[in-house]
């Protein structure tokens, strides 16, 4: 029996940021918590120039005080834009705050060259570097003492990482649906968290529109996962080290008018996001993927992510008004589940 779970997006990030929009989305993330919701996500964007937007670790550490029952995860984390070892104290950190909900989301970065320039990282070099972060990460959040290592980017001699409450180590969730991402999902990750609409074609690594199939990715993850020794499971959480779990993302906006869901989500795609997250992308590539309308309509779209094997599937709004998003689905979604 194929579990139906739910999570959601709750990135602080709206046109404006100050203390009540802050304490507004703590409250939302506590009655997520109270409803049962299952997973909230926490995207991050170290180089995108956005001021109306709180760092990621310092707010989930926040929402970890304020509930109890639901995961929180980085969805997702730029990898090569950081040092492994501070990755590691910031999820071993996490997850003892939270008493073992936190969720390593882990990514290559977008295909924005001004990111990494930023950092001083070649942008070339993302994936070589991710896959060896993650590496290390894990051996710092599973080696019981004082650790070496010595690789192509990183030397680190006598480091340590705080002791994590989940075991072996917080689960490890990779995006993006190219062949490098599912081969890294099947070495380094608990899950694949796949996106449908979350790569463009640009030449450097992302995919052709016309070959976006989550069926042949995952017939792909498949192999991979069994050239590694590991086997893909559907329709559940992933248990122990050889199994690999799948969830969705997907893009929606709620509202009983359908024109008027899908004038804000051109607004927020278009004139608030710019088309800057996601792999970039037309608003009207991105609808075409998206549940735009009434409840019973994003109902459907669950549902067909659901009989594709996904366990869990993370709503994100294509709104400037996550809360309303959010008590949208709290009333008219979540009761079909």
């Amino acid at each position: 029996m194929v579990e139906k779970k739910l999570g959601y997006n709750i990135r602080l990030k709206t046109e404006k940021v100050n203390v009540d929009v802050k304490n507004e989305y703590l409250e939302m993330a506590k009655r997520a918590d109270d409803a049962g919701l299952y997973y909230l996500a926490f995207p991050e964007f170290f180089g995108r120039f956005d001021r109306n937007r709180i760092h990621v670790v310092p707010y989930m550490a926040a929402v970890a005080a304020r509930t109890e029952h639901v995961k929180l995860g980085t969805d997702v984390l730029q990898i090569p834009l950081l040092h492994p070892k501070h990755i590691a104290d910031i999820g071993a950190s996490l997850d003892i705050i939270s008493e073992g909900r936190f969720i390593l989301g882990a990514g290559v970065g977008m295909t924005v060259p001004a990111e990494f320039e930023n950092f001083g990282i070649p942008m070339k070099e993302r994936g070589r570097r991710t896959d060896e972060a993650l590496d290390i990460i894990k051996k710092l959040w599973t080696e019981p003492a004082i650790y070496d290592y010595r690789g192509k980017f990183f030397t680190l001699r006598n480091v340590c990482s705080p002791p994590c409450i989940q075991k072996p180590h917080p689960p490890i969730w990779i995006g993006g649906m190219t062949d490098p991402s599912l081969r890294r999902t099947a070495r380094y990750g608990n899950e694949w968290a796949a996106g449908m609409s979350w790569s463009v074609d640009t030449g450097i690594g992302g995919i052709p529109e016309d070959k976006w199939n989550v069926m042949e990715r995952l017939e792909k993850l498949k192999q991979y996962c069994k050239e590694s020794g590991r086997e893909l499971v559907f329709g559940r959480e992933a248990k122990g080290p050889k199994e690999v779990g799948y969830n969705q993302r997907m893009n929606i906006n709620i509202n009983p008018d359908r024109e008027k869901a899908l004038e804000e989500a051109r607004h927020f795609w278009t004139d608030v996001r710019k088309g800057r997250t996601q792999g970039g992308g037309s608003i009207e590539m991105k609808l075409r993927y998206a549940a735009v309308g009434n409840a019973e309509e994003v109902i459907e779209k669950l549902e067909e992510a659901y009989n594709t094997g996904a366990y869990l599937v993370t709503l994100y709004p294509l709104s400037t008004d996550s809360k309303s998003q959010w008590e949208r689905i709290e009333k008219e979604v979540l009761p079909s589940l």
